[in-house]
């Protein structure tokens, strides 16, 4: 027994899973997701960072991957730059974000 075959293929991926919990105010961690080219990626992370300056490890996870492919980390701590930006205590302007990717 399946769902209809256009929302179980969106709905089976871990942004879609994501979406689900989020709807059901299901306690989730930190995230962006739907999220499909290089430059979406450096934003999105760079967005996240500046405004939760808190988190010192960041994980990325791949959508189709599965049993633990597709994972990846970046520790902000050996991020010299990122590691002063976050003792700063600066918050989410443009010029502090544009920053953020240029030293990703």
């Amino acid at each position: 027994m399946s769902g209809e075959p256009q929302k179980n293929s969106l709905y089976s991926t871990k942004s879609g899973s994501k979406k689900i919990f989020q709807l059901s105010d299901v306690p989730t961690p930190i995230a962006s997701v739907d999220i499909y080219d290089e430059q979406e990626f450096y934003i999105s992370l760079a967005k996240l960072i500046v405004s939760n300056q808190y988190v010192g490890t960041w994980i990325f996870k791949i959508d189709d991957e599965f049993n633990g492919r597709g994972t990846a980390c970046l520790n902000l701590d050996h991020v010299k730059t990122l590691s002063a930006l976050r003792k700063k205590q600066i918050n989410g302007q443009d010029k502090v974000i544009d920053y953020v990717i240029e030293q990703l």
